[in-house]
């Protein structure tokens, strides 16, 4: 009786949302299922047979070029069968207005079995180096350079100091270009305001940071409040107990002459915000399944467990950055592109190692600042599955996972994509990314995107019914689902969980004035175990001016602030300028409450509903309405 009423509640509950909610799908088209044609790819074949399925070609590149040749005038959909199995590839498969399809009908990329599209390269001759410690060693390619390694499918740790955060930056120093620090009222003008790169020095613990043969190999993880930078070590003196540490030049500049948040606690966070781990040193071995990767010899190193025979096992380095790439050339969108139940697996992403990394927010990452000012012009992470200029694009039913950092990127000038049915797991960076964060990554930050062309904007585009898991495992600044300036998005019944800051994130700019975003949906998703390591994060989170957008049913639970930080997380965290919101239906259990930033109008109905030991059963329908619905349909309009 008791769970039959529970369905009758949670029945009522998505009626009154069917009622009240002003969802429009209007402009969907249901795609007709007739076929038109049908190709095959098997690694079994050959790119000279027919591509039947009697006689399958071998590469999906070979299929892509039939497909080419019939997609002018369609009278049905068009259809390339993948058979089970690990395809390859010298460079990303590259889509363009050629593969669009006409007629409203569907061009579509169908995995049957395990069907995995791959930009790993396998390494195999491990030899013993070091006996007592386990650790073996193999060749890599000239110049192969890479960041993540997996042994049978499962990531393995680069070779770091220990992260339990115990570890804390003594101080940092800042100078003029006379050679005198900067006082800490930051009140000057004048180009002799910005840090020399070949000043700024932070100050660890001696005992804390070792000797290192490949020392310019070493990386300095800092982690300050909401953001993960990556500094690469230029040279390291040792005084009096006190290591003095100076990082790269473009990193140097950066991380010195931004404002917030800054690495010498002059910005206004506590000191208690400042953490780091070092990484990327033989030295570091000192766990099973650490590794090092040594540049100068082309030879990577593993520490094994005793009972793993790593020369019948499986190690995989990721080799390309993009895996496939969706992206129109001209004024014409690619129409109507499909991928179902394809798996793409292993990406890199070697920019931190070239460059380092100065986070602003997010994933995104500085590309020059302004110390008096904080002004910054931020780029934007590489993803496995880049996707601009499309209408009417489809992931479904796909596995995106072990990627080296972002996992799908919707960049601009989407519409009506569709990303449903996923699983985006073990992603280094952000899990879904949608939309532009800024005009250009020469432009501030806080001037917002509102461009004239609006066919630029990502609009109407609906993240619904993933499973977004494990993320930001390199970069942990990184979001789960994250927006920048989307335009009638829907982000609905998906599990974000397991992040190490923000679960779900739309919006940019820190601004109230009028920008490309407006009736933006965040509904019935469910939020759980992110804010693992950074803080002033929300498992929702959100900026600047949103005219008619939505956030409900949202189910919100185990969201606590990581131990060393003191800086706050939140459930729901609408940060400035946040506007033109209507809050109702949310539920917050083991989460801190909802934060209102220097927010502008929104409207908040039915507040926010925090769990408690007595039986709600309001409370209970939104919790069995949020997240994965086994029967979701984007294109049922009567849904909410």
């Amino acid at each position: 009786m008791f769970y039959t009423l529970k369905k009758i509640i949670a029945s009522m509950l998505a009626l009154l949302m069917t009622i009240t909610g002003n969802m429009d799908f209007a402009g969907v088209i249901i795609k007709s299922e007739k076929v038109m044609a049908e190709y095959y790819v098997s690694l079994s074949g050959n790119d000279n047979n027919d591509g039947s399925k009697e006689s399958p070609f071998l590469t999906i590149k070979r299929a892509q070029e039939e497909v080419r040749k019939n997609t002018e005038n369609m009278t049905g959909n068009i259809i390339v069968n993948i058979a089970e199995g690990t395809y390859t590839f010298d460079d990303a498969l590259t889509f363009d207005e050629r593969d669009s399809a006409s007629n409203g009908f569907t061009v579509k990329y169908v995995g049957n079995g395990e069907a995995v599209i791959s930009g790993g390269q396998e390494i195999g001759s491990f030899t013993l180096f070091d006996a007592e410690k386990n650790i073996y060693s193999a060749k890599v390619p000239d110049g192969f350079t890479f960041r993540q390694l997996y042994l049978d499918g499962v990531k393995l740790t680069r070779a770091r100091s220990n992260t339990d955060f115990s570890t804390r930056i003594v101080g940092a120093s800042r100078f003029k270009a006379d050679g005198t620090m900067i006082p800490e009222n930051l009140n000057y003008g004048g180009e002799d305001s910005l840090v020399p790169a070949a000043y700024g020095e932070v100050y660890l613990n001696a005992s804390e940071f070792g000797n290192f043969n490949n020392l310019q190999q070493v990386e300095l993880h800092v982690l300050t409040a909401w953001v993960k930078n990556v500094l690469r070590v230029k040279s390291a003196v040792t005084n009096d107990g006190i290591t003095s540490i100076r990082i790269q030049d473009n990193e140097s500049k950066l991380i010195f002459n931004r404002m917030h948040p800054n690495i010498d606690g002059y910005s206004h966070m506590s000191t208690h915000d400042f953490v780091y781990y070092i990484e990327n040193a033989y030295e570091l071995i000192d766990t099973d399944n650490e590794w090092y990767l040594d540049e100068s010899t082309d030879t990577v190193y593993i520490k094994v467990p005793e009972n793993t025979d790593i020369k019948s096992s499986s190690v995989i380095a990721p080799r390309l950055e993009n895996l496939v790439t969706v992206k129109s050339q001209g004024n014409d969108k690619i129409k109507n592109l499909s991928f179902e139940g394809i798996t793409f697996r292993y990406s890199t992403w070697n920019l931190p190692s070239e460059k380092g990394l100065v986070d602003v927010q997010a994933g995104m990452y500085a590309n020059y600042c302004i110390f008096k000012t904080n002004d910054m012009g931020v780029l934007r992470p590489s993803a496995a599955v880049y996707v601009a200029g499309t209408e009417n694009f489809t992931m479904k039913d796909c596995t995106v996972e072990n990627m080296g950092a972002a996992g799908i990127d919707l960049h601009y000038g989407t519409k009506n994509s569709v990303i449903q049915d996923n699983l985006i797991q073990n992603i280094s960076g952000n899990g879904i990314m949608i939309g532009k964060f800024v005009v250009d990554e020469n432009t501030d930050i806080h001037v917002v995107y509102n461009p004239e062309d609006e066919s630029d904007i990502c609009t109407g585009d609906r993240i619904v019914n993933n499973r977004v898991m494990h993320i930001g495992t390199d970069y942990e600044s990184s979001v789960g689902i994250c927006a920048g300036y989307p335009r009638d998005i829907l982000i609905a019944n998906n599990e974000v969980a397991y992040a190490p800051y923000t679960g779900i994130s739309v919006g940019f700019g820190w601004s109230n004035a009028d920008n490309a975003m407006k009736n933006n949906r965040i509904l019935n998703n469910e939020i759980h175990h992110t804010s693992q390591i950074l803080c002033d994060a929300g498992g929702i989170y959100t900026l600047s001016k949103q005219p008619g957008s939505e956030m409900s049913g949202n189910y919100i639970h185990d969201i606590v602030l990581p131990e060393w930080a003191d800086y706050g997380t939140s459930g729901i965290y609408m940060d400035e300028k946040t506007e033109g919101y209507t809050v109702k239906y949310n539920v917050l259990e083991n989460a801190y409450g909802v934060n209102m930033h220097l927010v502008g109008h929104n409207e908040y109905k039915d507040k926010t509903m925090y769990v408690d030991k007595k039986w709600n059963p309001v409370i209970d329908a939104i919790k069995d309405n949020a997240g994965i619905n086994d029967n979701f349909d984007v294109y049922a309009k009567l849904f909410y």
